[in-house]
């Protein structure tokens, strides 16, 4: 969500997850304080154990966060390597005739402009372009078009694809839209509304709970509280800067695909 109000921005979400920790701290501080229903315990307080309950449903709720979040970066550079491994194999293929293998390079440069300059930098791959699409397209059809006007005109002796070769090219078009497919995916994760409200709302939990256990100190208890909102806060940071792959401070860069494009 924070990343969609402020995608040019990279560090939104350790700002957002602060301030979010910071007020989980204060509801939970003055709730346990100013509402009548927590006097009782000033003079029966909770024994501590009592804690350990939310704080351990706490605890797997971000650590099930954070192995979505190091799935989508290791699905991330997988897709990366995939993508750019499938262009530098249709760049390689020998089509045939010349011109045609021509024509197929242009129309991969067209791709790689469309899928760094407006998919990644410019929409974080959250949606694709339609360049892309259509130049992938272009690169299917143009195989398809070469082998047919070398069959039509076999008088003229000029070079054909064979079937190897057409076929590595067809499968090589494939392998690459299925990895741009896949980056697509990765890129848009939604706004994971229900997992950031139930991490949230047991952070709450966990906040009240440890100020109700020091509810005969007010001092006590915001020592507490200030020390779990801080661990809060870098378990929100960690989970929030890395389950979106593509933005954010480490972010991953298209630097494979920049490369073919400028040997291209």
């Amino acid at each position: 969500m924070v990343f969609e109000s402020f995608p040019q921005f990279a560090y939104a979400a350790p700002i957002a997850t602060f301030l979010c920790s910071l007020l989980i701290g204060v509801v939970a501080h003055f709730a346990v304080f100013r509402l009548r229903a927590f006097d009782g315990l000033a003079k029966f307080p909770l024994v501590p154990p009592f804690i350990a309950l939310p704080a351990t449903m706490f605890a797997f709720m971000m650590a099930f966060m954070a192995s979505d979040a190091w799935q989508n970066i290791g699905d991330a550079r997988a897709a990366l390597i995939a993508e750019s491994a499938a262009v530098a194999r249709v760049a390689a293929v020998p089509v045939r005739p010349v011109a045609a293998q021509r024509q197929s390079q242009a129309v991969l440069r067209q791709y790689l402009d469309a899928a760094i300059d407006e998919e990644w930098k410019a929409q974080f791959n959250l949606r694709g372009s339609a360049r892309a699409e259509a130049a992938i397209a272009r690169l299917e059809a143009g195989i398809w078009s070469a082998n047919g006007l070398c069959e039509a005109q076999p008088a003229r002796g000029t070079a054909c694809s064979d079937a190897l070769i057409t076929a590595t090219y067809v499968k090589a078009i494939d392998d690459l839209r299925t990895a741009r497919h896949q980056r697509l995916s990765l890129g848009f994760q939604g706004t994971l509304v229900l997992k950031w409200a139930l991490a949230i709302g047991l952070a709450l939990v966990t906040a009240i709970s440890i100020a109700a256990v020091h509810r005969t100190s007010q001092r006590t208890a915001a020592i507490g509280q200030v020390l779990f909102c801080l661990a809060t806060w870098m378990a929100f940071t960690m989970v929030a800067t890395h389950i979106q792959p593509y933005r954010g401070p480490d972010a991953l860069s298209p630097v494979p695909l920049q490369e073919l494009r400028a040997v291209l």
